[in-house]
């Protein structure tokens, strides 16, 4: 195609050249043999007249010469963007080969990932099922040499609890209630056998009158709530949820089960746990500024802290082991062994009680706070 154009315009410029040259011989021929009368051109506009002018100002010859190269531009400009367009899709369909790469790649490690996972979980379950087998196999084995012992029954009652085997738990959770009638763990055990097995009046019975013994486990009192719970009686739910906290102060499962109840009970107010029980206030704590305020005695004493007050600087102290802490009412700023530290709300008296900072209280005696905003609840840990 180039080659066919180039030579079009080598045509071209011949025959400019040859037309150009016979128009000027017949200019001076005319000038030269013209006869009285006869039109003659002056010899002046020869060039003119053999190079006629066309509309966009230059000559004919002139034209076809650019229009030729326009040609040869464009044939030379043509396959060049046909090859960059070629370059482009092959830059963009290597892209998305290697997006597509990557994606295949990703999912493929994704895959192995979850069938790791699987695999570990599966492991896991063995692991535990042989454990399980193993104890079920010692515990019989016990029984065999001394059909008393008190421990193979309450491991076997666990081992089948684990297994979710409830029958053969009431089995041998009876048995060990018929040795030690006051076994808490074969009682709990038993309640759970019974609740699983549909007989939710027998368990609350059995967790009741374990309660009135007034049990230090407790799993009873959560697992008696939760029966309370079920049958609506809320407010007796959360009292033995409570109970439960305060044998137990570090299971979450139980304060979650406190913040829900009072939710559905609709409690307002914070409500203060200290190391699993709550301090007895005689002024409700209060928020103010986003803090919560509490009775400076009664929440240093829950923590074990010794604390006293001086009415003419109106000045609160609280001493723990070698914590010193020193608040100014209506002061910004408090003393921890001597260095001053900003507080975000300084002490007040509110109705002739001095109202601390819970938190800065709690966590300058090295005390764990937190708040759960849906029931206003604060927890404090030591």
């Amino acid at each position: 195609m180039l080659n066919n154009r180039l030579k079009k315009v080598f045509v071209v410029m011949v025959l400019t050249v040859f037309l150009v040259a016979i128009y000027s011989v017949g200019g001076a021929t005319a000038s030269t043999d013209s006869q009285p009368g006869s039109s003659t051109i002056p010899s002046g506009d020869t060039a003119t007249s053999s190079n006629v002018v066309n509309n966009t100002g230059g000559t004919e010859a002139d034209q076809d010469i650019e229009e030729a190269d326009e040609d040869k531009d464009e044939d030379e400009k043509g396959p060049k963007d046909e090859d960059e367009n070629e370059d482009e899709n092959t830059d963009e369909e290597e892209d998305n080969k290697l997006i597509d790469d990557k994606d295949e790649n990703e999912d493929t490690d994704l895959e192995v990932d979850l069938n790791e996972e699987q695999n570990q979980e599966a492991e896991k379950t063995a692991e535990k099922l042989a454990e399980i087998q193993e104890d079920l196999a010692k515990a019989m084995e016990k029984l065999t040499q001394d059909p008393q012992n008190t421990d193979a029954y309450e491991d076997l009652a666990k081992a089948y609890a684990t297994l979710g085997q409830w029958d053969k738990v009431s089995e041998y959770a009876s048995q060990l209630l018929a040795l030690e009638p006051e076994n808490e763990n074969a009682g709990v055990l038993l309640a759970t056998s019974m609740y699983n097995l549909g007989d939710e009046k027998g368990a609350l019975q059995l967790l009741q009158a374990m309660a009135e013994r007034e049990a230090d486990d407790d799993d009873v009192y959560e697992m008696l709530g939760e029966l309370l719970e079920l049958q609506g009686e809320l407010d007796e739910a959360l009292e033995n949820y409570e109970k439960a906290a305060a044998l137990n102060p570090n299971d979450p499962n139980i304060f979650d089960q406190i913040s829900k109840t009072y939710q559905n009970l609709n409690k307002e107010g914070v409500k203060v746990f200290v190391n699993g029980k709550k301090p007895t206030f005689d002024v409700q704590p209060q928020i103010k500024e986003g803090r919560t305020l509490v009775p400076f005695r009664a929440l240093a004493e829950s923590l074990g802290a010794q604390v006293s007050w001086d009415g003419t600087k109106r000045q609160v102290t609280v001493v723990r082991a070698d914590i010193q802490i020193q608040l100014s009412v209506d002061s910004p700023e408090a003393m921890v062994n001597g260095t001053p530290v900003t507080l975000d709300v300084p002490a007040s008296i509110v109705d002739g009680r001095v109202m601390v900072p819970l938190r800065f209280i709690g966590e300058g005696l090295k005390a764990r706070v937190t708040w759960d905003p849906s029931s206003q609840m604060v927890i404090v840990k030591q």
